[in-house]
């Protein structure tokens, strides 16, 4: 059982020394007036008094300097790759607020660790598969067991492509954590931006429906380029999870001085207990798209650096009966003007279709 430490509800480390200055001071003179009254030798009168003070000093001061021993102690184990150790305080002194800073730092570099390790096992696993079916393939081609038809060659293409955006998705990554992109800012208008961008996205899938709906006049301030990164997979994820012939609902709103953007499919959705882990590097969904196959787990990771840079928020939507909703909330521009979406569909495009194939 520990020692009692009597200066801890003291909220000040300077009053706690104050303290013990004070009581030191008051014992030593307690003791000599008290030796002399008794009529002590001259020489041993201090000798009682000192040891007094320091017994009074140590019983006061009790366990303010642990923490601080503490700290060092678990700086020496962080050092070694320990973030395990925490430090015991007892007080809201200077001392105790520095002992939860460190805590709380130590909890954060143990996080930070974790993930690192965790990053750099899913990125060797995902870039040991393409490695893995080109070195077979290419071990086949020289041993003479496979030819070098046009089909095999398909394939490897296809696995060095995969294997690149792989790399550059990784690379893209590691300089938005780094804050090493520099965005440009520009202008923009959020129903045109999305139109482009899901007139791009017919072109490679024909028969992909769309339901897009945007209040005329949205405009942000943004990097363009950037900015159709997000959307472009914000968007594919949702076509890719959406099943053959049910549209993908994009719809492009201002709400307290925001442009708010909800892009919903109507796949087999986001469990609630999952959707705190989607923006997390190498997240996938267990379900299965039935529209085609599945990515790396980057793109949202990717999209979510990008809105943060812009000063922007990505969710996931709640409450959906169906499907999965993602919602992206940008920095309005003020002196945009903010017509109703009726206007835009009436004066843009047939009301309901909405680039619709």
């Amino acid at each position: 059982m520990s020692r009692p430490r009597p200066l801890d509800p003291i909220p000040s480390i300077k009053a706690k020394w104050s303290i013990v200055i004070v009581a030191a001071v008051a014992v030593t003179a307690l003791m000599s007036q008290i030796g002399l009254h008794l009529g002590w030798p001259v020489w041993i009168r201090p000798v009682i008094a000192g040891a007094l003070a320091l017994l009074a000093v140590q019983f006061l001061a009790h366990g303010m300097t642990y923490p601080l021993r503490q700290m060092a102690t678990s700086a020496k184990a962080m050092a070694r790759g320990d973030y395990s150790r925490t430090v015991q305080t007892t007080t809201n002194d200077e001392v105790g607020q520095l002992a939860n800073a460190f805590n709380g730092m130590a909890a954060e570099l143990a996080d930070s660790d974790r993930q690192q390790k965790e990053f750099i096992a899913n990125a060797s696993h995902e870039l040991r598969t393409p490695v893995a079916a080109l070195q077979s393939t290419l071990e086949n081609l020289v041993d003479g067991v496979g030819t070098p038809d046009r089909a095999t060659l398909g394939r490897m293409l296809a696995q060095s492509e995969h294997l690149g955006r792989l790399v550059n998705q990784l690379l893209d990554l590691n300089r938005l954590e780094a804050g090493a992109d520099r965005l440009g800012t520009h202008e923009l208008d959020v129903g045109d931006l999305l139109h482009d961008l899901v007139g791009e996205l017919r072109l490679s899938h024909p028969v992909a429906m769309f339901d897009v709906k945007a209040a005329m006049g949205l405009r942000i301030q943004g990097d363009k380029n950037q900015l159709e990164r997000v959307f472009t997979n914000v968007i594919g994820n949702a076509l890719r999870f959406s099943p053959i012939g049910c549209p993908v609902t994009i719809v492009a709103s201002r709400q307290n001085g925001s442009v708010r953007i909800s892009v919903k499919d109507q796949g087999p959705g986001i469990p609630e207990n999952e959707r705190g882990k989607v923006f997390e590097r190498f997240w996938q969904a267990d379900g299965s798209a039935p529209t085609g196959g599945g990515g790396a787990g980057l793109g949202l990771a990717i999209s979510k650096r990008i809105v943060d840079q812009h000063h922007g928020e990505i969710t996931i939507g709640d409450n959906q009966p169906s499907g999965a909703c993602v919602v992206i909330s940008l920095p309005a521009n003020p002196v945009a003007s903010d017509l109703p979406i009726d206007e835009w569909q009436a004066s843009g495009s047939p009301k309901g279709d909405a680039l619709a194939s």
